[in-house]
């Protein structure tokens, strides 16, 4: 009956219902399989869009801009932007709510700013929840804004169905450049800040890197140079990712995507009960009491890690 009731909250897009689940799923508290259920069976209801980049890329301008025409088009959205976390407070610090608050009166927009917990990979662990329970609310579009760390973005093609990746003129030397995590799983590009020098020679670099690797991802991604502080470029951007969501879903990527998501969510989930399972017995108090012991022995973390899991056999 209680997670019914919330499902009705969240359909009835009541905002202290949407942003108290949200706090309690970030701050892990676990939701019971009855809302769990309920929340993944609207989960497809929604198109993802990941949008990725290194720091000062411009992308919460870009999503700024983007969120207006996606209103426009009277579609509605949500933005879920992982920002780095205070190591002392555990929160997001930079808050996408202060950059996006012209939106805060529109019921069809709903920002929500989250910390990545420490994590490398860009998405935070509980963001395709955070997801579920925005799909559940009707939004239509559901961005998932990550923190520009570069080498490990690829978590976010676990989340989204497009990946939209977010460059600029000073992106550094051709080496750095080729090696950047988010050239690997970017599905279209984005030059923003086009207006500076140097935007058509990373657009032209790229170019003949996505060509080389086009055999693998199945198509050519499309690049386009934006400058979001004044808009130019952006419908363009709107529109190139419908048509590659359109064109993805026709030639079946999408469902095979989709069919990922849902293993590394399975996998996921069993990696997290089973150590939760493993650390709420023994364990704990085990390695308590022998850890000086290991250590004075000189026995390494990993073979003391193995002498526990042997010991619980």
């Amino acid at each position: 009956i209680m997670s019914k009731t919330i499902i009705e909250h969240l359909q009835g897009n009541d905002l202290k219902a949407i942003s108290r689940l949200m706090s309690a799923v970030e701050n892990g508290s676990q939701t019971d399989d009855v809302l769990n259920d309920e929340l993944y069976s609207h989960s497809l209801d929604s198109v993802r869009i990941g949008i990725t980049g290194p720091p000062g890329a411009g992308k919460s301008t870009l999503i700024d801009k983007l969120v207006k025409l996606f209103r426009k088009d009277e579609k509605t959205v949500g933005v879920i932007s992982v920002d780095p976390t205070s190591p002392f407070s555990g929160g997001a610090l930079l808050g996408d709510r202060i950059r996006m608050n012209q939106h805060s009166m529109d019921s069809g927009v709903y920002v929500r700013s989250m910390g990545n917990r420490g994590m490398t990979g860009g998405l935070a662990k509980k963001s395709h929840l955070m997801g579920d329970i925005l799909s559940c609310t009707g939004k239509e579009v559901i961005i998932f804004e990550t923190i520009g760390v570069g080498q490990s973005e690829t978590e976010i093609i676990e989340n989204a169905d497009i990946t939209v990746v977010v460059l600029v003129p000073e992106v550094g030397d051709e080496v750095q450049f080729m090696k950047a995590g988010p050239i690997e799983v970017g599905d279209l590009f984005v030059v923003n800040k086009s207006d500076k020098d140097g935007a058509k020679r990373v657009a032209d670099l790229l170019s003949e890197y996505l060509k080389d690797s086009a055999e693998a991802r199945q198509f050519i991604p499309e690049i386009v140079l934006t400058t979001a502080s004044s808009g130019e470029g952006v419908a363009e951007l709107y529109t190139k990712s419908f048509n590659l969501i359109a064109h993805l879903e026709k030639a079946g990527i999408l469902e095979k995507r989709r069919e990922r998501q849902y293993l590394n969510r399975v996998r996921g989930a069993v990696r997290d009960e089973l150590v939760q399972l493993f650390w709420n017995g023994q364990p704990e108090l085990v390695l308590d009491s022998e850890i000086s012991t290991h250590r004075a022995n000189g026995r390494s973390p990993y073979s003391a890690a193995r002498h526990l899991i042997d010991s619980l056999k």
